[in-house]
């Protein structure tokens, strides 16, 4: 019985717990990918569509309104660049909880990059607007255009959609403050992202390579972060010495 009960140990299979662990890994790795190349791409793409944006001859909603249907052309393409860089960067905001590797700053980073990402996901739909304007501005003399734009944008479900952006910063804020506390990034991103909101916010659309400057601070944010993904994913990728 002792020989038997031998010969039943050794022959029992090994458990794959291994292999499996590397799988799980592997596929985490794949997703940090995207998400580290979405925050590269992103931000081009959106700061190309500032750059790209029709300048306004005024500040009022008449001059948004013909600057838009001066060069359908432009406006399209800028839109459209735009609407792929807000997409990118949400999609890119949900690897930044994947950086911290332990609980200093995790709760501060998920929940900043929850509220971010969302809610720049959901601005993206937003430039679908960009193509009514113009052609309402197009067809409508411009008085009458900008009254059925401030009627359609009063509408409170519709600013529940999308007026919310704001709320974008303050997420990011929280992120990356989530983030440096982890040691992933230093704390200069956080200014560089209020002065990055600011540039975009307050430089004169009448020259719109101005706000697509402005804006590149927070850009860069988001940039180096996509670097650290990919060089995260390289480092957990190395043989490591057994």
């Amino acid at each position: 019985m002792s020989i038997t009960s031998a010969e039943t140990t050794i022959a029992r299979p090994a458990r794959p717990a291994r292999p499996a662990r590397a799988a799980t890994r592997g596929g985490g790795s794949a997703l940090a990918v995207v998400g580290g190349i979405a925050l590269l791409a992103g931000p081009a793409l959106f700061v190309a569509g500032l750059a790209s944006s029709p300048a306004e001859t005024g500040d009022d909603k008449m001059s948004y309104l013909a600057s838009l249907a001066r060069n359908p052309l432009q406006t399209q393409v800028s839109a459209v660049l735009l609407h792929y860089g807000n997409l990118l960067m949400g999609a890119g905001l949900l690897v930044l909880p994947w950086l911290v590797r332990g609980r200093r700053g995790a709760r501060l980073t998920l929940i900043g990059a929850l509220v971010a990402a969302l809610l720049q996901l959901n601005l993206s739909g937003a430039l679908f607007t960009d193509w009514f304007h113009m052609e309402l501005a197009r067809q409508l003399p411009l008085d009458r255009a900008a009254a059925i734009s401030d009627q359609a944008l009063a509408y409170p479900l519709q600013q529940l959609c999308f007026g919310l952006s704001p709320l974008i910063a303050a997420g990011l804020i929280m992120a990356y403050v989530g983030l440096a506390r982890a040691g992933v990034v230093g704390w200069w991103s956080i200014p560089a992202i209020v002065a990055g909101y600011a540039g975009m916010l307050f430089l004169p659309y009448s020259i719109p390579i101005l706000p697509a400057l402005g804006v590149l601070p927070l850009m860069a944010v988001l940039g180096v972060t996509g670097w650290r993904v990919l060089g995260r994913v390289r480092a957990d990728r190395r043989p490591t010495a057994h």
